[in-house]
């Protein structure tokens, strides 16, 4: 759940700032409005940098990097209540508790509305194939891929996912006798530009991210400017090089389509030739009277998109990995985060039988349980006791790196190992909740953990039930 709230959070404010970015560059040059290229890498970026980021932070041992903490939004969030906050104590344990349950509420919601969005997808695709396959053949010359059906309000290309070569355009049989051969000719025209685009498998690729962004505004604007750039385009290679009164006589047959659809329902959004988006409309009718011709199509434009959105992938993973990192309901999944009197981190081993980390497909008797975490993770002592060792060398075994072992007031021993540094000495008093340690990588380690072992009566017991140590 911790992840999926975390996903959701970066999706927003990712979707966001690509909004404003990509609005920004609309402002400073009005071409952007008829490149699709700019507005599909925008919305894959929505889910892309979501995606990577914590990808980035569920690799085995990340470690931690002092100089990216830059990229982190975890105070800012945290101030708003969006993410977890362990210093809450007391009266705050109610607000945790309550935004918990916010939260958890609020994860169950997107995630029944992505698989409700991904269902209406699929009926719809699976409704648009019956329509195909029930439409009749329209009887133009040389136009053999071209089909007429009752049951649609606008003409649009289709095709089947990845096979380009069975691509169909399907006009409304309310067509017949209303629009004129030379007007249908030039809505052909443009259908076929969308098939050689392949906007249509383009545009299902975009709804299913869409349907993982559903819940962010920004994402339905970008994909409702990508829709409206690849009309436009394709309105452009009707209308490219033709004298005004050609490119006014195509304006009107939309208007026309417009007319025709009117008060119709709508069916699956495919590469229609009209919508029922009036301004949308009346841009390209704009775009269309004025002659427009295409712009950023060239390779060097498509070059500079993708270096940008490497960039923005780039920083948008770290601003993503390292905020995540630094809430602890987030990191590394909640399935097998531990948050402790004692240390916050992944258990990674448990007492009994585990894979030996050493030797690919064996197990072994491990002694004691593993936490990993960030190296310089703070490491509590679980009760008041008395410290017994402070060493780097501890019982003449390197492997155990640098060690602390405590005794609570109980008789209880515990030892942790592979530590970075410790902050006590033999022989000290301690009190429930003084620092004792911190995590590392000492000794014979896979990476950043500390190794707990515990004694009662001196037979070694799972530390995970003395401490009451659980995943949730």
């Amino acid at each position: 759940m911790a992840l999926i709230w975390s996903f959701l959070l970066a999706m927003l404010s990712v979707s966001g700032v690509i909004w404003g970015l990509s609005t920004l560059f609309r402002f400073a040059d009005k071409r952007v409005e008829q490149w699709p290229a700019l507005w599909s890498v925008g919305l894959s970026l929505c889910v892309a940098i979501p995606f990577l980021g914590l990808l980035l932070l569920l690799l085995p041992n990340p470690g931690s990097y002092d100089a990216l903490a830059v990229f982190s939004l975890h105070e800012p969030l945290q101030s708003m209540g969006l993410l977890s906050d362990e210093s809450q104590t007391g009266a705050g344990e109610l607000y945790v508790w309550n935004m918990t349950t916010v939260m958890k509420g609020v994860c169950a919601i997107y995630s029944l509305g992505v698989f409700l969005c991904l269902m209406k997808l699929a009926i719809g695709r699976y409704r648009l194939n019956e329509i195909i396959h029930k439409a009749d053949c329209a009887d133009i010359a040389g136009q053999d891929d071209v089909l007429v059906s009752p049951h649609v309000q606008s003409p649009f290309a289709w095709t089947p996912f990845g096979q380009p070569k069975h691509s169909r355009i399907i006009v409304p049989e309310s067509y017949r006798g209303v629009v004129s051969e030379a007007d249908l000719l030039n809505i052909l025209i443009h259908e076929r530009a969308h098939i050689t685009r392949r906007d249509d498998e383009s545009g299902l690729v975009l709804r299913v991210l869409l349907c993982l962004c559903w819940m962010s505004p920004f994402a339905h604007r970008l994909f409702a400017q990508w829709s409206q750039a690849t009309e436009i385009r394709c309105d452009m290679a009707v209308t490219a090089h033709r004298d005004p009164d050609m490119r006014r006589a195509y304006a009107e047959t939309l208007l026309q389509a417009l007319h025709i659809a009117a008060g119709r329902v709508r069916q699956y959004p495919a590469a229609s030739f009209s919508t029922h988006r009036i301004r949308n409309e009346k841009m390209r009718i704009r775009h269309i009277m004025n002659g427009t011709r295409p712009s950023y199509k060239r390779g060097r434009d498509r070059l500079l998109l993708g270096l940008a959105a490497s960039i923005v992938t780039g920083v948008g993973m770290l601003t993503v990995s390292e905020t995540a990192s630094a809430d602890p309901s987030a990191k590394k999944g909640d399935w097998n985060w531990v948050s402790t009197d004692m240390v916050s981190g992944r258990l990674t081993a448990s007492f009994g039988q585990s894979f030996d980390p050493f030797k690919d497909g064996e197990t072994r008797d491990h002694y004691g349980i593993d936490i990993a975490a960030p190296t310089g993770t703070p490491i509590y002592a679980p009760a008041g006791g008395t410290i017994l060792h402070a060493t780097t060398l501890y019982d003449g075994k390197p492997k155990y790196g640098t060690v602390v072992v405590f005794e609570a007031e109980n008789g209880i021993v515990t030892l942790f190992s592979h530590l970075e540094g410790f902050n006590v000495e033999a022989g000290q008093r301690v009190w429930k909740g003084d620092q004792l340690a911190t995590i590392g990588n000492t000794g014979k380690s896979t990476g950043p953990h500390v190794h707990i072992e515990t004694f009662k009566n001196g037979t070694r017991v799972d530390p995970a039930i003395v401490w009451d140590i659980r995943t949730p």
